[in-house]
């Protein structure tokens, strides 16, 4: 006997494959969401950041019920092999997080992490205790791979290919003067890499995590870094698969 749990974003889309779904799910299988093993998430990439919330020790099988689905490998058109799929153990990893520490608080976003000011946000930036530069501009972001096809491509940063355990720096709008003088381009860091912001300015810049505004502030000093996910994830897409997507989604013939 099993337990699992159904999360959908209501469209007429996800409603049909969760009726599919149903049908294939074994009749033994109990939806319970305590005792539940496995989270089945139908919609696109923005329901299965919204509901990051339910997944702590979970394992969680994303289904394409929206437009992008990065996070996704199944679709309506593989759904079947679903069971069998996920009932292999060596089919599910931990996947990459960006973890911000604030104000003794800590966040983690699959996807991005934005400071950014109303005003002008000001800090120095450090790399692993070194020295990167003195930043002023509108806001800084820090991407993960998968994030790297989501607001960071918005921001000109990097697409990163899939399953490599690096994560990118970006900067908004950086402005050019004699005392702040950055870099003007994305960086791709290490995973291992502790980025530290240190500023004497009370910056009072928001603090968002994959689109979602948190309660907390930037104002003197947050640390970042890349952390593992505290839930499993289905396999990410192959090689073949991803680049499909990439070109499916962005490229135009």
């Amino acid at each position: 006997m099993k337990y699992y749990w159904l999360i959908d974003n209501g469209s007429n889309k996800a409603e049909s494959l969760k009726k599919i779904l149903l049908n294939i799910i074994p009749k033994d299988w109990i939806q319970d969401f305590d005792k539940s093993e496995f989270i089945f998430v139908i919609g696109g990439d923005g329901t299965f950041l919204r509901n990051k919330k339910y997944y702590k020790n979970k394992k969680i099988i994303a289904i394409n019920g929206g437009n992008l689905g990065f996070y996704s490998y199944f679709s309506r058109s593989n759904i079947k092999d679903i069971i069998h799929k996920i009932e292999n153990e060596k089919n599910f990893i931990k996947t990459s997080e960006i973890q911000i520490e604030c104000n003794q608080k800590k966040y983690s976003a699959l996807n991005e992490v934005l400071i950014r000011s109303n005003k002008v946000l000001q800090t120095k930036v450090y790399l692993d205790s070194i020295l990167l530069q003195n930043f002023k501009g509108s806001g800084l972001m820090f991407a993960t791979q998968h994030g790297s096809t989501a607001h960071s491509k918005n921001a000109n940063g990097a697409i990163i290919g899939p399953n490599l355990k690096v994560f990118q720096l970006l900067e908004i709008e950086p402005l050019t003067q004699k005392k702040y003088n950055s870099l003007h381009s994305s960086l791709i860091l290490e995973s291992s890499t502790t980025i530290k912001l240190k500023s004497k300015v009370n910056n009072e810049a928001m603090i968002i995590i994959d689109g979602e505004v948190v309660d907390e502030i930037f104002n003197n000093e947050c640390v970042i870094k890349m952390v593992e996910s505290d839930f499993l994830m289905f396999k990410p897409d192959t090689k073949k698969e991803y680049w499909s997507k990439i070109r499916r989604s962005f490229i135009r013939d």
